[in-house]
């Protein structure tokens, strides 16, 4: 039998399933091979989140939040005298790294159908991940003298898509070939969305 407590088992049952996640893939993942990993009773992590896609929403929730806060933090700690355009770059590459760095968490996140997406907690908390990573294009778009309300939403959804899709290829290229330097190095220069607001 396991010592874990109740709160503690809840945890180290969530801390299993990202362990094994990473190491056979979402589709690797199993109720039992989470209790396994975690050492307790097979039945222990259905007492927990029903199932699978309970356990893996809640993941899901937990990866946005670590998200979310990775681009907080780069806009937090990066230079407040930087142009609209740097702390654009900045969090481009704060939304690439971590995609590098958690590669089953990201396509949990945003390419498994498995968690429950009308959930309400998920729903929130990728709201607030996509809030985080475009709370520049406003002032962007100031700047440009863009100001109706379509616009700048059109505005956030090309920065997404340039930056989500730079991340989903990275990983590709990842899976073929490793890490490589440019990778590392975060987002190309993003220079160009200046020119692509002035057509919005």
């Amino acid at each position: 039998m396991s010592d874990y407590h109740h709160g503690d088992l809840r945890k180290a049952l969530l801390e299993a399933a990202h362990s094994v996640i990473n190491e056979k893939g979402i589709h690797g993942l199993s109720l039992r091979a989470c209790a396994a990993k975690a050492g307790v009773s097979h039945a222990a992590p259905t007492h927990h989140f029903r199932s699978l896609s309970g356990l893996l929403t809640e993941l899901a929730v937990i990866a946005f939040t670590d998200f979310t806060e990775a681009l907080r933090q780069a806009y937090d700690e990066g230079d407040a005298t930087a142009s609209l355009q740097q702390r654009l770059q900045t969090a481009g590459n704060a939304y690439v790294q971590f995609a590098l760095r958690e590669p089953e968490l990201f396509k949990l996140m945003f390419s498994s159908p498995l968690p429950d997406q009308s959930n309400e907690q998920l729903c929130e908390v990728s709201g607030q991940a996509y809030a985080e990573l475009t709370r520049v294009v406003k002032p962007l778009c100031d700047e440009r003298g863009i100001s109706d309300k379509a616009s700048i939403e059109q505005a956030e959804i090309l920065v997404w898509s340039t930056i989500h899709g730079y991340a989903h290829l990275s990983l590709k290229q990842m899976d073929v070939h490793g890490v490589c330097d440019d990778m590392r190095a975060g987002m190309p220069p993003m220079e160009i969305l200046g020119v692509l607001f002035e057509q919005i």
